[in-house]
């Protein structure tokens, strides 16, 4: 028999409700239409440890030799029973396979405009490589 747990969703604008296994149990819970974790291979053993994550976006890197390497990657991010607030309301999440670092969606905007900075700063030293600046 499936069980609907209500979750806050005034951060989560459209949801779905979808399965879950908690403790065993099958039931359903409300999740975020970006939300792309299936919540009944991965079960947990408390209401509580259930969280939600988006599709990743990976950052490659070509190599001079060899393959290109995964340098971050990000998805979005959802905690709804976490203790800390901010973990309440879509997060975006950046880690480069150590470390990660949770941003708002304004800090994940100006991180982005970072990257342009940096990216245009690259394009300028390759211009600089080929010996074109």
């Amino acid at each position: 028999m499936s069980t609907t747990v209500p979750v806050s969703t005034a951060s989560a604008t459209l949801s779905r409700f979808v399965p879950a296994v908690v403790r065993g149990q099958r039931l359903l819970i409300e999740c975020p239409m970006w939300c792309a974790i299936d919540h009944c291979k991965h079960p947990t053993g408390h209401l509580e440890d259930i969280w939600h994550g988006g599709n990743f976006a990976g950052l490659m890197v070509p190599r001079m030799e060899g393959e290109a390497s995964l340098l971050a990657f990000a998805r979005i991010g959802l905690d709804p029973y976490s203790s800390n607030p901010s973990r309440r309301s879509p997060f975006i999440v950046l880690d480069d396979g150590g470390d990660s670092d949770d941003m708002t969606p304004e800090q994940a905007e100006q991180f982005a405009d970072n990257l342009e900075a940096f990216a245009a700063q690259i394009r300028a030293m390759a211009r600089t490589a080929r010996g074109e600046a």
